[in-house]
């Protein structure tokens, strides 16, 4: 809603009302007409623009509204006489006459006692030095006319409301954090000036400005004039904005005594500072008073809400104090720091620590810390973990290179490191004799981040093969060097079955996050432990062994509940395997319950390729097979950097592909698939069986079973499936006794699995055809086919296919017959047969079906 063109009588318009940001939040508290409304901040907040914006937008419409402009140097017995004067001038307002006995208090009450309307007093500025008299005041003039509200400015000094609550006077108060710019408007508030910005961008902004209003808005004051970034990669302002903030604090600094000016840059050390911490760091008699005067300056926020009352520093305005502190006083903050270091270190609180350690330029306790408390912080504090590696100087890290690894992962400067091109050992002898080393560890860590370097780039293979590769190494590290690794072990273990993971290596991956599981749960890192306890049931419930992967759903469940960064992330692994459990038992509604909450995977979503295999399978056990081919082609698009041939994303989507284009009756796609993809795992093995068998070729799909040894393959779900597969071949070669022990066998598994789903992929009336000289039926109750369309399978003989290439060539009949030896007639003959074939009726239409059912190459264009 914008400012009426009518201005509201009473209320003041100055130009940049108009435009300035509308604010809803605020606005509501004051469309509850309190009584009484305190507006405590300091100047630069917006209090006058916000009341006098709510006011031109329709705010208390049936009130006369009497504004009080500056109450700066008036003390109690003035406030009555300023308010007649505004009264005096007052258009809608009649002043009531002067009597011989009457003060000015008296008048004023008789004047609004008097109006026809109830009426809002609005005193928008109030000094510091008199805002307890002129509340006191102002109760006064409430208490005696009935109709009257007010709307009090106060300079956000945090004046005691004790006497408003014991007089039961309707009120609301609005602290200067209310008042501060939330994420979403500082976003309104850049977007409007141009040009666009990140939302990123826009909350680091609000973050470093501390939503200060008149910081926000020179914010958006630059970006109107400059395309660049606001914040620079320190999270610093750049310089543009650091000159604003600077005059802010400098005039902010030249407002306060020396007493309080030396107080200022003495708490600048803290990032928020309660009154004892105050007290500690200054020695101040009354560091509350003090730290209530740096508040009214507009230095420091606090809410009176919070128990013990802290007040806190926007970061670009305590940057800029600390500056100035280390100019005049040098030495005497960077000790402080030291000392705030120290002590937070000591209560176990290594990210407050860490920080401090930083800004005080203690690299060396800095380094320690990392290196001591590195798993915790990525648990609980990465972003500080994050700010605080990209700070140490390179120079600093030269002993430490499981620092400079981590540097490397967490602050995403892979290329940069020459740690990564450092190799380990091949043999596992020459591994063995490197975990006796003290520098062991550190080899392990930069390995480490050599996987997790290939895992991003999406060289699934290699980074599994050096992920084995450390085996023997960290075998002996913990056998002759424990306390090297400490509690960053199942961190990296659980980095390591990722990998693995990713590759396809499931026995091995499920082996390590069980590890990781059991070392995170003696240390207590949530995080780890409900993510190692989700991955290892997405492997399970991937395999189909569904009894492993309930029970590991089940441990998942009873972890402490992991929040902030990797809240949702960890939970991708258990949400798949819920899915997948759900799709073998044929629960549909729950299985698509915990899709749904997975959401499309992300394009930086690394288990992407496992939530398009859930919901492949879904759709297609649902019914929906083309929405789910369209789904998975486009997953595959979005994400085909990670779609390398070492991705075991490669098998699961491939197995889905050929599932859903059978269920589409596409057997000639179908079929292309098959041959394209690998013809060894188990996976595709079933799949490439049941293409066959579709495709009227039984004994072909017995003989490529016989690839896989079954019952040690390790993924029984594929196993009940085949079994299914030689039962359905065997009954259509005619050989019912092998049919029956196939079947029985099936259906045996599959009830162990509780695997339903499975006699889903038989053929319509097959297991009907089974299940009565079988004498075992599907599980529970019948079960109806996914692949109900007749699969439709063109084959062309060897001379048929040598025709229809050189007629995609644009060979005549002639030509045709000439370079194939044989006749013009036998040309025609073959050419009628491959339109019966192809049911097509001329040469364009032939080629292009026969491109289409893969009968042809299909065009690439450039």
């Amino acid at each position: 809603m914008s400012v009426s063109d009518s201005p509201r009588v009473g209320a003041p318009a100055w130009r940049s009302l108009s435009s300035a940001l509308a604010r809803p939040r605020l606005f509501a508290c004051l469309d509850r007409c309190s009584t009484l409304t305190v507006i405590d901040a300091p100047p630069g907040f917006g209090k006058r623009t916000l009341v006098a914006g709510w006011l031109h937008r329709g705010g208390a419409p049936d009130h006369t509204i009497v504004w009080v402009p500056d109450l700066t140097a008036s003390g109690d017995g003035d406030l009555p006489e300023h308010v007649l004067a505004v009264l005096a001038d007052h258009p809608a307002v009649e002043v009531a006459g002067d009597g011989p006995d009457d003060s000015p208090f008296e008048r004023v009450v008789r004047t609004f006692r008097d109006l026809g309307s109830p009426c809002l007093l609005v005193l928008a500025c109030v000094s510091p030095q008199n805002s307890a008299e002129v509340l006191e005041a102002t109760l006064r003039l409430l208490d005696r006319c009935p109709r009257l509200d007010a709307i009090v400015c106060l300079p956000g000094n945090s004046t005691d409301m004790t006497e408003v609550v014991l007089r039961g006077i309707d009120s609301t108060y609005v602290p200067a954090a209310d008042l501060a710019f939330t994420i979403e408007e500082t976003t309104t508030l850049l977007r409007d000036a141009g040009p666009e910005r990140s939302d990123s961008e826009c909350e680091v902004v609000c973050r470093v400005l501390g939503g200060v209003p008149t910081l926000v808005s020179a914010a958006a004051a630059v970006a109107r004039s400059r395309p660049q970034r606001l914040i620079d990669s320190r999270g610093l302002p750049t310089p543009a904005l650091a000159r604003l903030v600077r005059t802010y604090v400098e005039s902010r600094l030249d407002e306060l005594d020396d007493a309080h000016r030396e107080f200022a840059f003495s708490v600048a050390a803290a990032h928020s500072v309660t009154a004892e911490r105050a007290a500690e760091l200054t020695g101040a008699a009354d560091p509350e008073a003090a730290l209530a005067t740096l508040a009214a300056a507009g230095l420091l926020m606090d809410s009176p809400f919070d128990d013990p009352r802290t007040w806190r520093w926007p970061d670009a305005v305590r940057s800029c104090v600390l500056d100035i502190s280390r100019r005049e006083q040098p030495g005497r903050v960077d000790a402080l720091l030291v000392e705030l270091a120290r002590a937070h270190r000591d209560a176990g609180r290594p990210a407050e620590a860490s920080i401090y350690a930083v800004e005080a330029g203690d690299w060396e306790t800095a380094v320690a810390i990392v290196e001591e408390s590195w798993a915790r912080m990525v648990d609980s504090s990465f972003d500080v973990l994050v700010k605080v590696l990209r700070q140490i100087p390179d120079q600093e890290l030269g002993d430490h290179p499981s620092v400079q690894a981590g540097r490397a992962l967490f602050t995403q400067m892979l290329d940069e490191h020459s740690i990564l091109h450092a190799s380990l050992p091949a043999d596992p002898d020459e591994l063995t004799e490197l975990g006796k080393t003290p520098g062991a560890a550190q080899a392990l860590y930069v390995a480490t981040v050599q996987t997790l370097t290939l895992r991003v780039s999406g060289e699934f293979g290699e980074a599994a093969r050096l992920t084995l590769l450390l085996r023997p190494l960290v075998d002996s590290i913990l056998e002759h060097r424990p306390d090297d690794l400490g509690p960053q072990l199942p961190l990296l273990r659980v980095q390591w079955a990722i990998t693995l993971q990713l590759a396809g290596y499931l026995t091995e991956s499920t082996t390590v996050f069980r590890r990781a599981y059991r070392g995170a749960y003696a240390v207590n890192i949530a995080f780890v432990i409900q993510n190692a306890a989700g991955s290892s049931a997405l492997n399970w419930a991937v395999t189909g062994d569904n009894p492993r992967a309930r029970e590991w759903l089940r441990i998942e469940s009873n972890a402490e509940p992991t929040e902030g960064r990797w809240g949702e992330m960890v939970k991708v692994g258990g949400r798949v395997a819920s899915a997948l459990v759900h799709l073998d038992s044929l629960e549909l509604d729950r299985a698509v319950g915990y899709l749904d909450e997975l959401g499309v995977p992300r394009v930086s979503e690394e288990l992407w390729g496992f939530v398009a295999y859930g919901r492949a399978y879904y759709n297609l056990a649902a019914g929906n097979a083309y929405d789910g081919l369209t789904e998975l082609h486009r997953l595959i698009a979005s994400h085909h950097d990670l779609f390398d041939r070492g991705a075991f994303s490669r098998i699961l989507l491939g197995a889905a592909e050929i599932d859903l284009q059978l269920a589409l009756g596409n057997g000639n796609l179908a079929r292309a698939l098959a041959e394209e993809s690998p013809q060894t795992h188990p996976m595709l093995v079933v799949t490439n069986a049941r293409v066959e068998l579709f495709t009227g070729h039984p004994e072909i799909a017995l003989k490529k079973l016989k690839r896989v040894p079954w019952t040690e393959c390790g993924f029984p779900r594929a196993h009940v499936e085949a079994l299914l597969i030689e039962a359905s071949a065997h009954l259509d070669l005619d050989k019912k006794d092998a049919a029956v022990r196939s079947w029985q066998r099936a259906c045996t598994l599959a009830e162990a699995l509780g695997n339903r789903r499975a006699f889903t992929t038989l053929a319509e009336g097959v297991a009907g055809r089974l299940a009565e000289p079988g004498g075992l039926t599907v599980p529970d109750e019948a079960i109806g086919s996914v692949f109900t369309e007749p699969v439709t399978h063109v084959e062309l003989s060897r001379r048929e296919t040598d025709v229809l290439e050189l007629l995609a060539l644009g060979s005549t009949h002639a030509d045709i017959a000439k370079k194939l030896f044989v006749s013009h007639n036998t040309i025609k003959t073959q050419l009628r047969s491959i339109y019966r074939k192809l049911g097509v009726h001329t040469r364009v239409e032939a080629i292009g079906r026969a491109r289409d059912l893969r009968l042809l190459p299909v065009r690439r264009s450039l």
